[in-house]
């Protein structure tokens, strides 16, 4: 019926609704759920990585596929650095596959305070959270897919490029010539950063490395550092006081992420920003460290946050107290959210799917691009995955 009839009948008080609405290719459709797949692979890393407190030995990777009545599949992840990967398949499997089987695939937010309450007693972070994420991504790429959108349009679309930092050669075990080398490669490659880490045994060794790499790459590149929770209060100002003169771009995880307290006071004693956010599980812990005003950069973790759901509420609060975002890890997924925001500084550039892919990234101009296939347009190879898989 033509909108100058519902009009007409508005007009003189009979607005019954006698058709049906109908919708565009069925793309508003309930999605009822009718299968929840999960699998663990073990994926190791093509680098050696190592930084203050751990080394990098294994990637698992939890994965789930959630398949609707008409037979489209949203798939999701989570991962871990070598243990847990187990249990949260476990988790998925007995605590949070049922709360799916009972709901419609479009009520993501629903389904996340779902598996958030029924699953408080043992979570509210860690590998719980873990494996909410894996599900929640499994069903913002249904949706997108759904919709016939990638998922940073879904999100939000607010630029189509995202500036690329390099990490995966700034790690702590090299020497400090390898180190200076390998940045220096990485910025004739065309990565608009570089980040190193720190935390050796000596904090002089540390200040050196840093000024190598600071003289080698030239004054544009950015330059950050991240120590991995290594140091208390004392130790980290004594290491920001010492690189002032370097123009990091930024101080990533110098202390216990939890001890609020203490970023407090490197804050008050130093002027290069710091960056947080890579082990916080909830948005509440966010909320603490921008009520007090004690990091310049948030770091959000969409597998560590419970998810994209979580990570878009994290990004959100902090532009509105002029915060940015720079996502922790899985630049696949992250590109699309660092593209859905307009605060998001960085894709933090780990290849570490790249052996399971069918189609990578690419870097162009420095930065990545989200691909523009329906959902988050991540290509696993499924024989290339076979090979790794445990579970």
């Amino acid at each position: 019926m033509s909108l100058q009839h519902w009009r007409r009948r508005l007009e003189h008080g009979n607005c019954q609704i006698t058709e049906p609405v109908s919708c565009p290719q069925g793309k508003l459709k309930k999605m009822k759920i009718k299968a929840v797949r999960t699998s663990l692979y073990d994926i190791p890393p093509e680098v050696e990585r190592v930084d203050a407190i751990q080394t990098f030995v294994s990637m698992e990777f939890p994965f789930v596929e959630i398949e609707d009545a008409d037979g489209v599949v949203g798939t999701g992840f989570s991962y871990t650095i070598g243990t847990g990967g187990e249990a949260i398949k476990q988790i998925m499997d007995a605590y949070l596959t049922p709360i799916l089987l009972e709901e419609d695939a479009s009520n993501i937010d629903r389904i996340w305070n779902r598996m958030w309450m029924d699953t408080h007693w043992i979570g509210r972070g860690g590998i719980v959270t873990l494996g909410m994420a894996a599900v929640d991504i499994a069903l913002w790429d249904l949706m997108a897919k759904r919709a016939e959108l990638p998922l940073y349009q879904l999100l939000g679309g607010a630029r189509a490029a995202v500036p690329v930092y390099n990490t995966d050669g700034g790690w702590l075990h090299l020497s400090e010539d390898e180190l200076v080398r390998q940045s220096m490669e990485f910025v004739e490659q065309g990565f608009k950063g570089i980040k190193i880490k720190v935390g050796r045994d000596s904090l002089h060794e540390d200040v050196a490395r840093i000024f190598a790499v600071r003289e080698a790459i030239g004054q544009e590149p950015y330059l950050m550092v991240d120590a991995n929770m290594k140091w208390n209060a004392r130790e980290a100002i004594q290491l920001a006081c010492r690189v002032e003169e370097a123009g990091l771009f930024w101080f990533e995880e110098p202390i216990e992420a939890d001890d609020v307290d203490s970023h407090v006071a490197l804050r008050e004693k130093t002027t290069i920003p710091i960056a947080i956010g890579e082990t916080i599980y909830n948005k509440y812990v966010f909320k603490e460290y921008i009520a007090q005003g004690t990091a310049d950069i948030l770091q959000p973790d969409a597998v560590r946050v419970g998810g994209i759901s979580e990570w878009m509420k994290v990004a959100h609060t902090a532009e509105c107290f002029g915060l940015s975002v720079s996502p922790h890890f899985l630049m696949d997924l992250h590109v699309h959210l660092s593209a859905a925001v307009p605060h998001s500084l960085f894709v933090e550039y780990i290849p570490s799917l790249d052996p399971v892919l069918e189609d990578t990234l690419t870097l162009k101009d420095g930065h990545f691009s989200p691909p523009d296939r329906p959902g988050h347009g991540i290509l696993f190879d499924k024989q290339k995955l076979a090979r790794y898989q445990i579970f």
